[in-house]
Formats: C-alpha cells, structure tokens, sequence
C-alpha cells in the first residue's frame, strides 16, 4: 500500500465526492473488506455498496487483494490504495493572472511546489531529514529576515563552490513564515 494517493484529474475527484464512496473509504479498518461486509456495515443495500466499490476501484482509489469461493459465489475484498488521499490543486488551477509582475507570492508557483512535493512522496523519494519544520514558534519581522537572509546566503555559497557531479538533483527549497495567529491579529 502506498502511503499517498494524489488525485489528479476529475474523473477521480468525481468518484470520491460522493458522501456514501467517503463512507466506504472510512469503514476500512486494517483488513480488507467485501461489497457485502460493507454493505452490512454501512446498512446499505449490496448492489449500491457495490456499485460505489466499482467506481472507486475503476479510478484506482480502491484495489482488489483477495478474491474468496464461498458457496460457488466469488467474493471479492477490497482495500484503499494509500493510506491518505489528497486531491491536486492542479485540477483546480484558476488565476486572472498567473504572471505576476509586481513580486507578489504567486499561488500558481506555490502550488506547482506542493505537487513537486506529492511526487516526491508518492515516489518515495523524499527523505524525512529533507524536511525541516517549525509550528507556533513566534518570531518578530526582522528574525525571519535574519533567518532568509542567512538561508540565501548559505544557497548561493554551496551553489557558488560546487562542482558537477552524477549524484545531483534538482531541488525547490522554500522558506516561508507563515502567519498562524491572523485571527487574533483582527480581533485586538
């Protein structure tokens, strides 16, 4: 089982955004399950549970790991395909204006990241000691300036020293403090 499942065009977004299909994905315990385990579970009849589990195997969000002769009926159990779905933000990918001239953050570019950053999940490429990250932590204006200024330089120092070599990867490194407290901001 994969970790993640990134669902990457309309058809999957579909499937899954039928409340009962999302049901379904949260009856899964640790062990596969039949249309008719299911369907008990769920109080629901067998020919719609089964018809959902069709839907969501058909877009690979469900698989088949087991099939079972039982009474000369074959019995198929089913399980997720990861154990997180998220869906793209690709699908979605609606800007007035993706070339932003005045230096604003660009949502676009953001999210070209965040899919960089499913890829590399879904690949098992991304090592957790790749990811450095800090929550709640307060910091004034100039301490992150400090901090990006120190990042910066440190970037164009290795970049300034280095050598080709076989081993090397492309990479999107990001620092970005993000305002957690906003709410609290508005109300004093």
């Amino acid at each position: 089982m994969k970790d993640l499942l990134v669902l990457r065009d309309l058809e999957c977004v579909k499937a899954i955004a039928h409340p009962r299909r999302i049901d379904i994905l949260n009856a899964f315990g640790k062990e596969p399950l039949s249309a008719k385990q299911l369907s008990e579970m769920l109080d629901e009849p067998h020919a719609k549970i089964n018809y959902h589990i069709k839907t969501l195997y058909n877009v690979g969000i469900l698989e088949l790991v087991e099939e079972k002769i039982k009474s000369g009926i074959v019995e198929k159990y089913y399980y997720p395909t990861a154990n997180n779905v998220v869906m793209s933000r690709k699908i979605i990918d609606y800007t007035l204006d993706p070339a932003s001239e005045d230096g604003s953050v660009s949502i676009s570019d953001f999210e070209d990241t965040v899919e960089n950053f499913y890829n590399a999940v879904e690949q098992g490429a991304l090592k957790l000691d790749n990811v450095l990250e800090y929550r709640n932590i307060k910091l004034s204006d100039s301490e992150i300036d400090e901090l990006q200024k120190v990042m910066k330089d440190k970037v164009s120092e290795i970049l300034a020293n280095r050598k080709d070599n076989d081993e090397e990867k492309k990479h999107d490194l990001i620092m970005v403090a993000i305002p957690t407290d906003l709410d609290n901001e508005a109300t004093e």
